[in-house]
């Protein structure tokens, strides 16, 4: 995405805020519009804070409407020890992507524009309750995400063609319990520590073709100062396996503790398209050296401006297709704001399998992103 952004932000001892408008293009989702509101309500006994909202409107001309509402709050229950996050969000892609199921799929070249896109409606709510055990970093969480999807093909399609388990949509509520170890400081924009999670879901009903699946998730994600606090290295692993009757436009959303979405985009290989390979096995690698280039302060805000050259790894399995590999490779750019709110522009490039007459080539595509949040 390109970004044009007003910063207007206050840090005091009890509080920090800011307001972003924004004009922005995603390779992905196309120009569009939008503005986001974050606020965090300090405490010296909390970490990262005692609360914090977040309001994000965005919508593109390509019919991508992200339209969400997050409230995060610790120091609940009788002990002051439980975290309740709550997530509640209007998706829709008017221009989603869909290129088979496997990890061999192969984008025709001469195919229309149309060909491999469908629509997508998709609201859905995420609550979730995390509770630590001791002292040591552990923490068990227990979830509940809903979530409705109102699925339409075009006639030339291939998801109208292929027509996989997922087409006719439905009410699909998911249950997700897990456990994490969380050593991570800071939270938000670690230097050090690491997050282990062992996740598991069960949709066992839903209506139309949106239920009946369980899945099992790993994850690992570490972070390590190279000799300095300038110069952090970090990484992550995370697969997950489901079984059942898996929707097709579910195997490119992963479960646990905070939603991940895709096999592709930003949050996963950057420079090859959201969700351009799915299968009900899914598994990626990211390494980031995260280099703090700048520090400022406007009035009590910190500012910080890292750097972030990256490699992402991705493949999907249990599909009965060969065990690929797909690169990306790209830089990042950060604005880090009092180690809590993370703006981030991304720019990746990856390899998609094109069909060019009875050859397939590995054709070089950019992804070009500006979203908010480190991606791991």
């Amino acid at each position: 995405m390109i970004l044009l952004l007003i910063l207007l932000g206050l840090a005091r001892a009890e509080s920090s805020w800011y307001i972003v408008p924004n004009l922005a293009y995603d390779s992905d989702d196309g120009l569009g519009f939008g503005a986001r509101f974050e606020h965090a309500r300090l405490d010296p006994e909390l970490a990262p804070y005692r609360q914090a909202w977040v309001v994000h409107l965005f919508s593109s001309l390509r019919g991508y409407h992200h339209h969400r509402i997050r409230y995060d709050r610790l120091g609940l229950g009788p002990d002051g020890s439980v975290r309740l996050t709550a997530h509640l969000a209007w998706r829709q892609w008017s221009n989603d992507g869909y290129w088979g199921i496997g990890n061999d799929t192969v984008r025709e070249e001469d195919a229309g524009p149309d060909r491999y896109r469908y629509s997508l409606i998709q609201p859905f709510a995420h609550l979730a309750l995390r509770r630590p055990f001791g002292e040591g970093g552990l923490y068990g969480y227990l979830a509940l995400n809903p979530k409705l999807s109102l699925v339409q093909s075009e006639p030339g399609s291939l998801l109208a063609e292929e027509r996989p388990y997922g087409t006719e949509g439905g009410f699909l509520p998911q249950l997700l319990v897990g456990v994490q170890h969380d050593t991570r400081s800071p939270e938000l924009s670690p230097h050090r520590g690491h997050l282990l999670e062992a996740g598991g879901r069960l949709a066992p009903w839903g209506t139309g073709q949106a239920g009946g699946f369980s899945g099992l998730l790993l994850s690992a994600r570490g972070f390590h100062e190279l000799g300095h606090e300038r110069l952090v290295l970090a990484g992550r692993l995370m697969g997950e396996v489901l079984w059942g009757d898996v929707p097709f436009y579910e195997m490119v959303h992963w479960g646990g503790y905070t939603p991940v979405q895709g096999v592709g985009g930003f949050e996963t290989l950057r420079g090859l398209a959201f969700g351009r390979f799915r299968a009900p096995g899914k598994a990626i690698a990211n390494t980031e050296l995260r280099i703090r280039a700048l520090d400022g302060a406007i009035k009590q805000t910190r500012l910080g401006l890292e750097l972030a050259p990256f490699i992402d790894v991705g493949t999907v399995f249990l599909a009965d297709d060969p065990g690929l590999l797909h690169p990306a490779a790209g830089l990042g750019t950060r604005l880090v704001m009092d180690e809590t709110f993370v703006g981030r522009l991304d720019l990746g490039w990856g390899l998609d399998p094109v069909q060019r007459g009875e050859e397939v080539v590995q054709e070089a595509t950019l992804g070009v992103y500006v979203v908010f949040d480190h991606p791991f």
